[in-house]
Formats: structure tokens, sequence, C-alpha cells
């Protein structure tokens, strides 16, 4: 079976070539987790239900993921990191390709995780790391995301996601902004590992005038629809608090022009790095930094 085209989740002949999800409300479970202190602390879990929607349709979108206090409080973070220049002008490419097109891109990014930004601390964003990292805990190696045949048997079991490769980032689209139909995860680059994608929508009260839909792509093409085949996509409304989780080597996907600004939280989990990574590899620059990847897990690994 051809587990990147979900395409079955609804019949050809009822399906329409576009739709629109606003309403989907396929929502998260919440459960609580001890964290060994004098409280315990609430986080967002994938049910049974959503994590077999994701492995049936390669997305999906889950609504009013975070509350809209902390979306308000996530999104005065990202006025504040722009206002001290910790955004940058967003590139395109993958490794030692990457670069600056504003023919395909216009958004600024910074760059998230534990270690970065510890000039500017901010509890929200420390807050969100651990949910982020909860849902990553919920995905790696659920056997609910297996890859199984038509009977039953196990063809692919789902991977063990790395918490030291995780990415995360801020991504900022002005107005006007865009990023036209791209593939996360591109065969000859480091970001084969990236194993599922996340956006995390910031936006206040964002309604259809304001543009900058992700426009989720449903035909059998990758960076490009193939020649002679009929458009057929899902556009996601980027609210506040909505949540999108798709399979990252599977779905290609773009951000509509924007009439207003946008914000959303980007990330990507991430499997182990294999020796056989490191071989695929397309350029020397790629393959050393496979290598340090390699060399950075060993010396974690042993505690050195």
């Amino acid at each position: 079976a051809d587990f990147c085209k979900f395409h079955d989740f609804i019949e050809k002949k009822q399906r329409p070539s576009s739709v629109s999800i606003s309403s989907m409300q396929l929502m998260a479970n919440i459960g609580t987790v001890d964290n060994k202190g004098e409280e315990e602390q609430l986080l967002p879990h994938l049910s049974k239900e959503a994590m077999e929607e994701l492995n049936k349709n390669g997305y999906i979108v889950l609504n009013n993921w975070l509350s809209d206090d902390l979306v308000k409080e996530l999104r005065q973070d990202v006025k504040d990191l722009r206002s001290k220049g910790k955004f940058k002008v967003a590139k395109i490419g993958q490794d030692s390709t990457n670069k600056l097109n504003t023919e395909i891109r216009v958004a600024e990014t910074c760059f998230l995780g534990g270690q970065k930004l510890q000039d500017v601390p901010c509890d929200a964003r420390t807050r969100m790391y651990d949910i982020l990292d909860n849902l990553r805990q919920d995905l790696s190696g659920n056997e609910v995301l297996n890859q199984v045949d038509t009977g039953g048997n196990v063809v692919k079991g789902a991977p063990a996601l790395d918490a030291s490769l995780s990415e995360l980032l801020y991504a900022f689209y002005p107005k006007g902004g865009f990023y036209r139909r791209h593939m996360d995860a591109v065969e000859g680059s480091a970001s084969v590992l990236r194993t599922y994608s996340l956006l995390l929508y910031l936006n206040h009260e964002w309604k259809s005038t304001d543009g900058g839909c992700l426009r989720v792509h449903l035909d059998s093409g990758k960076d490009f629809i193939p020649q002679g085949e009929e458009p057929s996509f899902l556009d996601v409304e980027p609210r506040g608090g909505t949540l999108v989780l798709f399979k990252s080597d599977c779905i290609p996907h773009e951000v509509l022009d924007t009439t207003s600004e946008r914000m959303a939280v980007v990330g990507w989990f991430n499997r182990p790095v294999t020796s056989a990574d490191v071989n695929s590899l397309a350029t020397k620059d790629d393959k050393m930094r496979a290598v340090m990847l390699l060399v950075s897990l060993s010396l974690i690994a042993y505690g050195v």
C-alpha cells in the first residue's frame, strides 16, 4: 500500500476539488501529567482517534488545541522578539542550498529551543516547549502509527522521535507574505530526518479577508502538481490555537498570500540519524553536518 497517498478517506466521486476545513472539530484529549511537584500541569494529548486519523490521511487539524490565554502570551512573545531584532528574513532550501528567494517565500523566522533566546526568557515559551515535547512523546514509536498492509501486517513500525533533534521556530508573515508549494522532507538532504511537521497558529480574531490559509495539497505530486492532474486541496484557516500536524515526507503544502500579519509556531519532529542517512546525503557539507549529529548523539549516549 502507498501510505503517502491518503485520497481514499473520501471517495473520489464525492470529494470536491477544494475544501475548507475551518469547521473540523477533531479535538485532542486533555491528560494530566505528574511533574512530581506540588502542582499537576494539564497538557494536551493526542487521542487514539486523532492518531488513527493522522496515520490514515497523512494529516490532522485540531482546533482550540491551545488555550486563548497561552496563544495571547505567545503572540506577545513574537512581538517582543521582533522588536529586539531576533527575527531574520526567511530563506528556502535545505542545508548548503539554503538561500533567499522572495518569489517562493516572503516571511521572517526566529529559531526556538531550550538553549536559544536565553537572553530573552519567556514563561509562555517554556510552557509551549513542554506542550510540544509532550506531543512528540505521544507520537514517538506509537504502534497506532505503524504502517500496515491490507492484511493487518506491520510493514513499517512508527519511528522513535529524537527530542534532541526537534526543530522549532516562530514564523511571521507580513502583509503580502506567502510560501509557495513545497515539501518539508527532501531526499538527499538532512531534512529527510523530518517525520512529522507541525503548525500552531497564534493569530487573533482571524477572518477570511486576512488570507494566509494553509493549503494542503491532495494530488499525487510533491513540489509541483503532476501534468494533467486536476488540483485537489484543503484550505486550513490559521485561527489562533489551531494545531496542524502532518507527515513531512507525504504532504505538499503552501501558505497562501496574506493581507494581514500572520503568526505561527512551526516545527518538525525528527527520527534519529543513521549511517545510511549520512551515506545518502547529496553534498559534502550535508554529510559533514550529519556526521556531526552522529558524534553529538554518541557523546550524549555515553555521558561525555
